[in-house]
This record gives structure tokens, C-alpha cells and sequence, in this order.
């Protein structure tokens, strides 16, 4: 079961987050998940809360690229340590104005997982200083009804 577990997480992050295959989030969280994905915001509940979360990042961060650098499970938990790429189209998203390089935002995400490896609950760490430094956060947070 760890390896279906681990592998839901992976299309969560290639196929959903880095594709924008949004219409794979039913198959991908259980009916009732709740997500943590970020300080300040609070918890996302079911698959709609989570899609809206990932629209406005999608709709920023034109482009966006995870990968993931470790992943473990025990029992019905997985930890994914990953790091993402992303930049914007009005360049917004970049660390250094003079080297036009990507934001890169490193994060951990535990998800637990129900019977069918489907993820019910997830709890994520990431850097969200570069988020907050970036010209791109106002839209974001803005979009998110977020306070700074």
C-alpha cells in the first residue's frame, strides 16, 4: 500500500500542481480531505477548496515545475521532500531581477491516506519567505483573502 500511496502524492505533484490536470483531484483525494497547504490560510476541505487553492497558484505562476528530492511512507503517511520552479509571465517570480532566475520554493508535505491510498489529510512546511519576497505575492494573497 505505501508504494499506491507514495505514488498518488507524485501525480498530485507532476500531474496536478506542474500538468494542471485539475480534473484528477476527485480520483486523487478522498471525498472529505482536509489540506494545511500554508501558514495564515487555514484548512482547505474536499476537493473543491483544494482545486480553487491550486487555480490561483496556477493562475500567478504561469510556470511551474516540482520535483521531488526524497519520499518515504509508513503505514498510511507519506513525507515528500520537494522543491518547485516557478516563474510568472509578467516576471514578477524572480529571486534576482538581474539574473531573471526563478523563484525556487523548497517545501515537506505529509499526507495520510485512506484504504484505496487516496490522500484524506495533508500538512505542508514551505519556504514561504521567497513567496513573501517576490513581487507576485500581493495577487496571491489577495486572491486567497490572505493578511501579510
Amino acid at each position: 500500500m505505501s508504494e499506491k500511496n507514495m505514488q498518488t502524492v507524485r501525480r498530485l505533484l507532476e500531474e496536478v500542481w506542474t500538468q494542471g490536470n485539475l480534473s484528477l483531484l476527485p480520483e486523487l483525494l478522498g471525498e472529505d480531505a482536509v489540506a494545511h497547504p500554508m501558514p495564515n490560510l487555514g484548512a482547505l476541505r474536499g476537493a473543491a477548496e483544494y482545486q480553487h487553492f491550486i487555480a490561483v497558484y496556477k493562475g500567478v505562476f504561469h510556470h511551474m515545475a516540482f520535483s521531488i528530492e526524497d519520499q518515504f511512507s509508513a503505514g498510511n503517511k507519506v513525507a515528500t521532500r520537494w522543491i518547485t520552479r516557478v516563474s510568472d509571465e509578467f516576471g514578477d517570480a524572480k529571486q534576482d531581477d538581474n539574473s531573471g532566475e526563478e523563484l525556487t520554493i523548497d517545501g515537506t508535505t505529509i499526507t495520510h491516506h485512506d484504504s484505496n491510498g487516496r490522500i484524506i489529510a495533508e500538512w505542508a512546511t514551505w519556504d514561504t519567505g521567497s513567496l513573501v519576497q517576490s513581487a507576485a505575492a500581493p495577487r496571491v494573497f489577495e486572491q486567497l483573502s490572505i493578511k501579510a
